[in-house]
C-alpha cells in the first residue's frame, strides 16, 4: 500500500510526486460527499409481521423504534460453503449477555440490500483493479429492482462517487470511473471504515446494510511518518480502530470482503518490514458482523463476487425485543445458535459441520 517510488528510485522529484498526489486528491474530492446521520440501530416491526408469516409479494416495512434489534445471520456447510436457506425461526436459538430471547421477526431474503462497493485505490492493488471494477459490473445486474446501491473509493481516506440509487445506470458510471482510477497513497483503514459507515447509515430505512470491500486486504500503520509521505489527503483527525469497530456495530452492517492480492502486494510486504503493510484488519471487521471473507486471482473475481453477493442473499433477518433494560451505551453480546430441537430432527446434519455466522453484537 505504500508509496514506494522515493524508495525504488532516490532520485525521483519530491515535488513532482507531491504534485501527481494533489492532482489525485483533488479529482477525487470532486465526488466526496460530507454526510452525518443519525445511526438506525433498533426498530420496530409492524404488528402483522410475525415470525412465521407467509412471504410477501412486497417487502416489509420497518419502522424506526427504540426496542427491538434487527441482526443477518448466515448459516452454512464448514465443508461445502453451502447455505443452510430452508430454516424457520423455531431453529434457532438466541441470546443476549446470556439471556435467551424470544424471536419475534422473521424472514429470508425479504428485505432489501442497500450495498456500498467500496473500490481499493492503492498502488498495489492497480492491476487488479480493472477486473474487480468488471465483476461489479456484472453483479449490478443481478441485484433486485428495490436493491439500492452506492459506490466509494478508498485509500488514506474514503470517497463518494455515487450516493445510493435504484439506476443501475448511474452507480455503472460510478464503477466505470473507479475502474481508472488511482492513487499513491496508503491505506488507513480504520479511517476509512468510519467513512464508509457513515455512508450506509444514509441507507434506506429498513434495508439490509452491506459494506463489499473490493482490496487486496492490506493496510498501513496510521502515524507522523505515513501520513507525511502516503497519507498527506487523509483527513486531519483519524478514527482509531476502536471508534471504526464501535460505528460499525452500532450501524448493524454486514461487511463483506472479496481479496485479489497482486505480485505488487507481495512485494510491499516484503519491502515495507514489521509495522509497514498489515494483513487482517479487514477480515476483523468482517468477522465482527458475521460477514464473509472471499479470496480470489483475477480469473476467478467475477464468480467469487457473485458468490460474495449469494452469501449475503442468503443471511437470514432476525428481530427481537430484549428481555432487559440495559444503560444507554451499553455493548451487549449477542450468541445465535441451531436450537437442540433442530439437530435432533435433522441427525444428518453434524454440528461441528455448520457455522453460524451473525455480529458479535450491538450498542444499545
Amino acid at each position: 500500500m505504500q508509496h514506494r517510488l522515493l524508495h525504488r528510485f532516490p532520485w525521483f522529484p519530491r515535488r513532482v510526486t507531491r504534485c501527481y498526489i494533489d492532482l489525485v486528491g483533488h479529482r477525487r474530492r470532486l465526488f466526496r460527499t460530507a454526510s452525518l446521520l443519525t445511526v438506525i440501530l433498533l426498530a420496530q416491526i409492524g404488528p402483522t409481521q410475525a415470525a412465521d408469516s407467509s412471504p410477501q409479494s412486497e417487502p416489509p416495512t420497518i419502522r424506526v423504534g427504540t426496542q427491538f434489534v434487527l441482526l443477518d445471520a448466515l448459516v452454512e456447510n464448514k465443508k461445502s460453503g453451502a447455505p443452510l436457506d430452508t430454516l424457520s425461526a423455531k431453529d434457532f436459538q438466541l441470546s443476549e449477555d446470556g439471556v435467551a430471547q424470544t424471536i419475534s421477526y422473521f424472514s429470508h431474503d425479504q428485505l432489501p440490500l442497500s450495498v456500498v462497493f467500496l473500490f481499493d485505490m492503492t498502488e498495489t492493488v492497480h492491476a487488479a483493479l480493472a477486473p474487480l471494477a468488471q465483476a461489479a459490473l456484472q453483479v449490478l445486474g443481478h441485484l433486485k429492482r428495490e436493491d439500492e446501491v452506492a459506490v466509494m473509493t478508498f485509500s488514506s481516506r474514503a470517497d463518494l462517487m455515487q450516493d445510493f440509487t435504484t439506476n443501475r445506470t448511474l452507480a455503472a458510471e460510478a464503477v466505470r470511473t473507479a475502474s481508472w482510477m488511482a492513487d499513491v497513497e496508503g491505506t488507513f483503514l480504520d479511517e476509512d471504515m468510519f467513512e464508509a459507515v457513515e455512508q450506509v447509515m444514509k441507507a434506506k430505512e429498513g434495508n439490509r446494510r452491506v459494506l463489499v470491500w473490493l482490496t487486496d486486504g492490506t493496510a498501513n500503520e496510521e502515524n507522523a511518518f505515513t501520513r507525511a509521505t502516503i497519507g498527506q489527503h487523509a483527513p486531519t483527525h483519524l478514527h482509531s480502530p476502536a471508534e471504526a469497530m464501535t460505528r460499525l456495530l452500532q450501524s448493524g452492517a454486514v461487511v463483506s470482503v472479496l481479496v485479489d492480492r497482486t505480485a505488487e502486494t507481495y512485494r510491499a510486504i516484503t519491502a515495507s518490514g514489521p509495522g509497514g503493510t498489515r494483513l487482517g484488519d479487514i477480515d476483523e471487521y468482517a468477522r465482527a458482523t458475521g460477514g464473509p471473507v472471499l479470496s480470489a486471482g483475477t480469473k476467478e473475481v467475477p464468480e467469487n463476487l457473485a458468490l460474495l453477493i449469494d452469501q449475503v442473499r442468503a443471511r437470514y433477518t432476525l428481530g427481537y425485543k430484549p428481555t432487559a433494560a440495559q444503560a444507554q451505551g451499553k455493548f451487549c453480546k449477542l450468541s445465535l445458535r441451531l436450537s437442540p430441537e433442530f439437530l435432533s430432527k435433522h441427525p444428518e446434519v453434524r454440528k461441528q459441520d455448520l457455522v453460524v455466522m451473525t455480529r458479535s453484537g450491538y450498542y444499545r
